[in-house]
């Protein structure tokens, strides 16, 4: 005797072979077998085959728009062998003030406003340092100390362009990121797919490694979301990292509800800290929680006041929660949770954290 069985084809799989899933990035799979109930854990090959095998007697289920990204491979090459990007045609010497021109303001800090600008026809950011108070000896001190990183070169770093001093005033001119700070661009910005978390993610930790592996090395100290800018492309640069020597001498420290310390390390609570490099790998994990969670909670610890979030989080090691993320791949929440690890040793190094974003973009 004979049965007949019913064959029912996925549709947005009936044209797909191992070799066209393959060109995928991996980012891009994890969410197909998402879409489909699959698992997302394991390797690219083992989430093709779970695709493959799934692609009959099963009912058709849309498959998600992704973007197109298939020249990444070649732009990871050329960022993973950190490659300095060429010199800009401007000159990163200091800047005549009188060659800067003022526009909108477009963000203000606790200690500097930033406004839209442009030098020599080019468009720019402005950001004007509060420093009124401040001795003639700290103020060329701290104009010196913006000045030492023109020479970074890198994709996911704000370009510095040069200082500007005019009396009481010091401006720092960079390259402009139109679509401002990344705390910003989440509340505007509907969720986008997963690979352009990914990407987002890559970006931050391509730019935080470059710091880092500079030498000397470069500690940013107050990385936070406000601190990522995006670009008109949508992409990811590390900004305001040559302010961190800074901040400790403004008399006004900053500390409302989206600033520090919510984004610093458990190590920096203490009369002498000591820290490494690994502070920037804990602050960097907050980040990627937020990018995950995109705009369900306000920013980590919220709801804490200073004192709480001393207590909680240095003393009793309690982090943001991660029972809404169960979707995403177990190994990633893992890199997420290590990055914000108690102790800094058991933190990942950034290179590290770079190689394991980059298996979801490849």
């Amino acid at each position: 005797m004979f049965y007949s069985i019913t064959r029912h084809v996925d549709e947005a799989l009936v044209q797909e072979t191992w070799l066209t899933l393959n060109k995928r990035i991996k980012a891009d799979i994890i969410v197909m077998c998402l879409e489909r109930g699959l698992p997302t854990e394991g390797s690219k090959s083992q989430l093709i085959r779970s695709l493959l095998d799934w692609s009959t007697d099963t009912l058709p289920v849309p498959c998600p728009s992704l973007p197109n990204l298939e020249q990444l491979s070649t732009r990871e090459a050329q960022l993973l062998t950190n490659a300095e990007a060429s010199a800009s045609s401007v000159e990163t010497d200091e800047i005549p003030f009188s060659q800067l021109e003022f526009l909108e303001k477009i963000g203000s800090g606790g200690f500097k406003d930033c406004f839209r600008g442009t030098y020599q026809n080019m468009p720019v950011a402005i950001g004007e340092i509060r420093i009124a108070n401040f001795s003639t000896a700290e103020f060329d001190e701290i104009r010196h100390e913006i000045n030492v990183v023109k020479q970074l070169r890198h994709e996911n770093i704000v370009k510095f362009i040069g200082v500007s001093a005019y009396k009481k005033r010091l401006c720092i001119v960079t390259e402009l990121c139109d679509k401002g700070d990344l705390f910003d661009f989440m509340k505007r910005v509907p969720k986008p797919p997963f690979a352009q978390l990914m990407m987002l993610m890559h970006d931050i930790a391509l730019g935080v490694s470059y710091l880092h592996t500079r030498r000397p090395s470069i500690i940013h100290r107050d990385l936070k979301s406000m601190n990522v800018l995006i670009s008109a492309d949508n992409r990811a640069k590390i900004n305001d990292f040559g302010l961190a020597r800074i901040r400790p001498r403004m008399n006004t420290m900053v500390h409302t509800a989206c600033g520090t310390p919510n984004w610093q390390a458990p190590e920096f609570w203490a009369l002498k800290p000591s820290y490494t490099e690994k502070v920037d790998v804990y602050a960097c994990g907050l980040i990627f929680w937020e990018i995950l969670q995109w705009g369900a909670a306000p920013y980590p610890y919220h709801d804490m006041t200073e004192h709480e979030l001393y207590i909680n989080v240095r003393d009793h090691g309690y982090r943001p929660s991660l029972a809404k993320l169960q979707s995403y791949p177990r190994e990633l929440l893992d890199l997420v949770q290590q990055m914000w690890a108690q102790n800094p040793n058991t933190r990942p190094p950034m290179t590290q954290v770079v190689e394991k974003l980059l298996e979801y973009l490849s």
